[in-house]
């Protein structure tokens, strides 16, 4: 029996900005880091951004991944133009490697066009595919980022991939940043209770706006 993820309509273009004032003044702690951090030693994260849970016709179709595009695009632009660097995933698993996850799901995605990163978002940057939630666990990543210091993460879905990463990244000694109007997930209380997940023990939880703040 398959198990897709099925996405509420939680936020809208229109009222994001508020709701992630909310969700971050919700926040139970919020912890920041002690070290600015600059273009030259961060790299942005855009996880999952894909056709099988950005396009309408997915039957794991996201809603809140296409708001938060427009935000995800500003930050690669942002990266992009100001020398940073930006990684993308795809989380694609080939047959025969289906482990716990597809038992879980009853469902993976293979290679081919759900697989593709949706094209409303911008690509200016290499684009890795990777076969479980971390963007780290069997991936070049970690070898290509490390002359860097800091992690920015955008994508989908907060509470699994991202968060997955997130917790990876931690444990990898590199500094966390989770954007919070910039990733989404099923609904507006599982996005919520990964943030305040996040913001105690892994990372500086932080908005697009205040994000650019930060690195300008």
């Amino acid at each position: 029996m398959k198990s897709h993820m099925v996405g509420i309509d939680y936020v809208e273009k229109e009222n994001i900005a508020g709701k992630t004032k909310g969700w971050i003044e919700s926040l139970p702690i919020r912890k920041r880091w002690s070290v600015e951090p600059s273009f030259s030693d961060s790299v942005l994260l855009v996880i999952d951004m894909q056709n099988y849970f950005i396009r309408e016709d997915s039957p794991a179709f996201l809603p809140a991944g296409q708001v938060i595009s427009e935000n995800i695009n500003g930050l690669i632009d942002l990266f992009s133009s100001e020398g940073g660097e930006v990684i993308y995933t795809r989380h694609v698993q080939d047959e025969g490697d289906e482990g716990v996850m597809g038992e879980w799901w009853g469902d993976i995605i293979r290679e081919g066009e759900t697989a593709d990163i949706w094209d409303g978002i911008d690509v200016k940057g290499k684009v890795i595919t990777k076969p479980r939630y971390s963007a780290f666990h069997r991936t070049e990543l970690d070898e290509l980022i490390k002359e860097k210091e800091n992690v920015f993460i955008t994508g989908v879905l907060t509470d699994i991939c991202c968060e997955t990463t997130a917790r990876h990244a931690y444990i990898k000694d590199y500094r966390v940043y989770f954007l919070a109007d910039a990733t989404a997930t099923v609904s507006e209380e599982v996005h919520i209770s990964s943030l305040k997940s996040l913001c105690h023990g892994f990372a500086e939880v932080l908005s697009c706006k205040e994000t650019k703040q930060t690195l300008l």
